[in-house]
């Protein structure tokens, strides 16, 4: 959808190995999020998935890119379990976040700061937030109209 509008996507991750999706599919990393910089990107997109626990919620060079991107201006947007490392980052303490919904989910979101709202897209200037797949295509609707503005 992005590609589509013409947004070059780069796909970053803890390593360049190839990753695994949950439902079977295969995504090539272009970079590792070790060696990103900010300055280099329009939009910071974190997806979700059931292995962002593991691999995204603790990574304070993840975090470091969320705030210099956001710092910056630019757009910082995240889906499913991945709204917990924008709340990691504090961008969203005292405001209105939401989360797929699991227990600890929702207590991450809270210790970062937010408040925990369940709804399925939630929008505060340049951060944009979705609870889970089924919000995937409104959740790429509002990332595109942000980045055509």
């Amino acid at each position: 959808m992005l590609e589509d509008a013409g947004a070059k996507v780069v796909v970053a991750s803890t390593s360049v190995r190839p990753c695994h999706g949950m439902k079977g599919g295969l995504a090539q990393p272009d970079i590792s999020i070790a060696d990103a910089k900010a300055d280099d990107y329009a939009a910071l997109v974190i997806c979700g998935g059931s292995s962002v626990p593991e691999f995204f919620w603790n990574d304070k060079k993840l975090q470091e890119i969320v705030t210099a991107i956001h710092a910056a201006g630019k757009i910082v947007a995240a889906i499913c379990l991945s709204t917990v490392v924008i709340a990691k980052a504090k961008l969203l303490t005292d405001r209105e976040a939401t989360v797929y919904y699991l227990p600890e989910a929702i207590h991450q979101l809270k210790e970062g700061g937010a408040r925990y709202v369940k709804d399925t897209l939630i929008i505060h200037n340049n951060i944009i937030l979705a609870e889970g797949p089924p919000d995937s295509e409104r959740f790429g609707q509002a990332i595109r109209a942000a980045l055509a503005s």
